[in-house]
């Protein structure tokens, strides 16, 4: 429980200073949102996430309080999901803050609220800390909000718990998409949503092999490839994996490859000497190749 609070009151100090060095703005995703919040008849796939834009509505206050509370809950959250391979306290403090220095889940929501991607995330560890300790009806639970929030939500949550209960979670976004009635594009973009493996095509035109764009945003993550314990190299591969393919069918980069932070963190800590967590965290921190918020 200490762990937890001090990754909490640490997380709050760098949501404070980066809230600061960003200027906050609404994305194009953003405006989806908020329009799917007032009411209005959205594209797909931005009409499967439902849960926030119905509590949030189109309201910039509600989803900024949205946004801070699922990123001060994170890192103590991660702590609990991190003890069940980690044991040494340093290491468990600075495995969650290192999620502070990932810019498609910290700066980018910082910057722009109005998006589900952090909040799901943190729902999805969560259904995987209530698989972990054996929780699960909760886990189910939690990885049906998941899917509520991003339809992806579910899969990752599975490759977080490391079982295949949590995949339940997808009915959430089946049913959805069986009952719900899509619009047209707000953003006027229809190239996004009708031919995504095209648009994505050429948004990474000249990026798959740019290290400053799919391998450095990683920071101290990067040392994730040393490590050797067969099922955390089994669960970092196949997140990995899933959260890169993702960047076949959308635009966006770091914002979906960071999903598969967990892993990569707890990786991470496995192979990182506990004398060197905190310089590493310092060093991660200021990772000068973690890219904008725009991501």
């Amino acid at each position: 429980m200490a762990v937890a609070l001090v990754a909490f009151v640490a997380g709050i100090v760098l949501i404070a200073i980066g809230r600061l060095n960003v200027v906050e703005s609404v994305s194009p995703d953003g405006h989806r949102y908020r329009a799917l919040g007032a009411g209005e008849h959205v594209s797909m796939p931005f009409a499967l996430r439902w849960l926030l834009p119905r509590v949030c509505r189109d309201s910039l206050v509600r989803w900024r309080i949205n946004a801070l509370l699922h990123l001060a809950v994170l890192p103590p959250l991660l702590t609990l999901w991190l003890r069940h391979w980690i044991h040494d306290d340093k290491l468990l403090v600075v495995g969650a803050l290192l999620v502070c220095g990932l810019s498609g889940i910290w700066r980018i929501t910082l910057r722009w609220p109005v998006l589900v991607d952090a909040t799901a995330l943190t729902w999805a560890v969560g259904s995987a800390v209530a698989f972990h300790y054996d929780l699960w009806v909760l886990g189910v639970a939690l990885a049906l909000v998941a899917g509520c929030i991003k339809e992806s939500g579910p899969v990752f949550a599975a490759c977080y718990a490391w079982t295949p209960l949590a995949l339940i979670g997808l009915a959430a976004p089946l049913i959805r998409a069986l009952t719900v009635r899509v619009g047209t594009d707000v953003m006027a973009q229809p190239h996004v949503t009708r031919q995504p493996v095209l648009a994505s095509r050429v948004h990474h035109l000249g990026k798959w092999f740019d290290a400053r764009a799919m391998v450095l945003p990683w920071g101290v993550g990067v040392l994730a490839a040393l490590a050797t314990q067969s099922q955390i190299v089994a669960m970092l591969a196949v997140t990995l994996l899933l959260a890169y393919a993702q960047l076949v069918v959308a635009t966006d980069t770091a914002r979906l490859y960071h999903w598969a932070a967990p892993p990569v963190i707890l990786a991470t800590m496995t192979v990182l000497p506990p004398h060197w967590a905190v310089l590493a965290l310092v060093v991660h921190l200021f990772n000068p190749w973690a890219g904008s918020s725009e991501v």
